[in-house]
């Protein structure tokens, strides 16, 4: 019996040395990242945001922020989520995974940092990090915190996609949309275009609008992939309940999908269930 005890012991230990001290390493360098994206902030603004704030924007923007609660917010520079949902890996499978992450977002300079954890079967887990820091995206998962699934840091289809993800989830952080150099345009009664080049990164999407200045989805071309063979793909954020989360009124509950060329696929269903703008 204590030699069973023994035995078991040994390989609880070699499990703990294999996965702990690789996520030591991964958390350390998401700390780095995360205190980089703080860093880079403009913390000169103060006080709180007015109409003169936004009068630079097109009509249906400024509606969108005023509608938000942005106007008459204090100047922020980073937002903190929490997020829980569902995941589905494969377009050709019906089977929804478990996750819960973590989102760091710099307001003034764009920037994020995101953490999930996946359970791709009881017990077992994919932890992964996508980020952009200084115009660089970078995505890394690995299974059970130990094996490398994917690892790409840099290059123009990393660094475009990971820019236009900002872009596309400006709802969430409409404060954002103040950036003097985000060019905005009303293209017709219910929709925005935004156009920015971040450090050499070219952004572009679309926010579209219902009558009541609410974001009913957003829109934008990325690389689902990085392979040379990787093409644009539209990747579109479909608001499915809107609330108010540390004062500003946004989409708490996003399905995002992407549009293939033979059909629509839905990869994440997301909830947000804590947020805070610091």
């Amino acid at each position: 019996m204590d030699t069973i005890v023994y035995i078991i012991g040994i390989i609880l230990l070699i499990y703990f040395l294999i996965t702990k001290i690789p996520g030591g390493i991964h958390k350390r360098r998401i700390n780095k990242e995360i205190r980089r994206l703080k860093e880079m902030q403009d913390r000169t603004k103060e006080g709180v945001i007015e109409k003169k704030d936004i009068a630079h924007l097109p009509g249906i923007v400024q509606n969108w922020l005023i509608k938000s609660n942005v106007v008459g917010s204090q100047w922020k520079t980073t937002v903190h989520i929490k997020q829980k949902g569902q995941m589905r890996l494969d377009p050709d499978s019906e089977k929804w995974i478990f996750a819960s992450a973590t989102q760091v977002v710099g307001l003034t300079e764009p920037s994020f940092v995101w953490q999930v954890k996946a359970e791709v079967k009881p017990f077992v887990y994919v932890f992964g990090a996508d980020s952009y820091i200084d115009g660089v995206g970078s995505l890394q998962m690995r299974l059970l915190n130990l094996i490398k699934v994917a690892d790409v840091k840099g290059g123009p289809k990393v660094n475009q996609s990971s820019f236009q993800r900002y872009l596309l989830e400006l709802p969430w952080y409409p404060q954002a949309a103040l950036n003097r150099n985000m060019k905005w345009k009303q293209i017709d009664k219910y929709t925005a275009r935004v156009v920015m080049n971040h450090r050499g990164v070219p952004g572009e999407a679309y926010l579209h609008f219902d009558d009541e200045g609410d974001v009913v989805y957003t829109s934008a071309m990325r690389f689902k992939d990085t392979d040379e063979k990787a093409q644009l793909l539209e990747c579109i954020g479909e608001s499915k309940e809107i609330n108010q989360m540390d004062g500003i009124r946004m989409p708490i509950s996003v399905n995002v999908t992407w549009r293939l060329p033979d059909k629509l696929y839905t990869w994440f269903k997301v909830q947000i269930f804590k947020l805070e703008f610091r």
